[in-house]
């Protein structure tokens, strides 16, 4: 049986099968692709079996209303995406005369951030910016913008140095130890870090185990790690339990400085504050960096800075 002869991609003389296989996938089917691109469910259909010929393997198994990867179109899939997001960007760089933002901007946030400020802050960046389509993942996960296709991330950490990509700090994630009045009137109210290890403290977690809190005292940094009834691995609800009495929590200041300000949830030890990390931007190195990311970069600043205002 003679050998099979690999496809060359760059003998593909037009790029809506690739078009046309990844709205198939990511809107489910063909009829759902076809609305997006403006044609025929049986036009997006043929051009999915083109690709499947050039191709020489089955990308997507079809029943009557939807479609599915098959394992070869798992690995096409995440390599289509690249590619029309390097095209896209290369058109862009031959208007680049055009500074008008515009086309996809893909997003990816820590999740609890995402619902309190990004998402918010990404409507109104989409609502100043019209041309431009908005696509947010909250979520936890460590993205990989290239492998994935993300344009920008919003990261909190001690510090970034991976150096594929463009960094931006927007500001401190500033964090709070605070309690409701009720617990504080039953347990009493503790003076020093050290008196939170007869607390009940509500703890974030990290996989299987709760995060230490960190303290920047007048010796320096102190590190402890505390524990009682409840934790979580997302901030909300652990804001909803401290709010209920439950415990003490450290919690972003962001997250709570309603909360403060009218009086629901009390600061404690603001002699020794709590350690917290810096939110950075990034996005990966590109030659020409698109007029959406140059423009979504500088209203993250702008509203971040904004944002980020010191608790009560």
């Amino acid at each position: 049986m003679p050998q099979r002869k690999k496809p060359n991609p760059l003998l593909f003389d037009e790029v809506m099968p690739l078009h046309a296989f990844v709205r198939a996938v990511e809107d489910g089917g063909f009829s759902a692709a076809a609305r997006r691109l403006g044609l025929t469910p049986s036009a997006v259909s043929k051009q999915v079996a083109h690709l499947e010929s050039r191709l020489g393997a089955r990308l997507l198994q079809r029943t009557t209303h939807h479609v599915s990867l098959t394992e070869a179109g798992s690995v096409f899939y995440a390599h289509c995406r690249r590619v029309l997001a390097e095209l896209e960007d290369a058109a862009l760089s031959v208007t680049a005369l055009d500074e008008t933002p515009r086309g996809l901007l893909r997003i990816a946030a820590p999740a609890v951030l995402g619902e309190v400020h990004v998402g918010a802050m990404a409507a109104a960046f989409q609502a100043a910016h019209p041309e431009v389509r908005v696509d947010l993942d909250a979520s936890d996960r460590l993205v990989d913008l290239v492998e994935e296709g993300f344009d920008v991330a919003i990261r909190i950490a001690d510090a970034l140095e991976d150096s594929t990509l463009v960094v931006r700090r927007l500001g401190p994630e500033q964090r709070v130890l605070c309690a409701s009045p009720a617990y504080l009137q039953r347990r009493g109210t503790p003076r020093t870090p050290d008196a939170l290890l007869e607390h009940d403290c509500l703890t974030f977690k990290r996989g299987h185990s709760p995060m230490a809190w960190r303290f920047e005292g007048p010796e320096g940094r102190q590190s402890l790690r505390v524990s009682g009834p409840f934790q979580s691995n997302n901030n909300l609800i652990l804001r909803q339990a401290v709010l209920q009495g439950r415990g003490i929590a450290n919690l972003p200041g962001y997250l709570v400085l309603d909360d403060l300000r009218a009086g629901t949830l009390v600061t404690l030890l603001p002699e020794a504050p709590v350690a917290g990390r810096g939110i950075f931007l990034v996005h990966p190195h590109r030659r020409l960096v698109p007029a959406k990311v140059r423009a979504f970069t500088e209203f993250c600043v702008q509203a971040f800075a904004r944002f980020l205002q010191p608790p009560p």
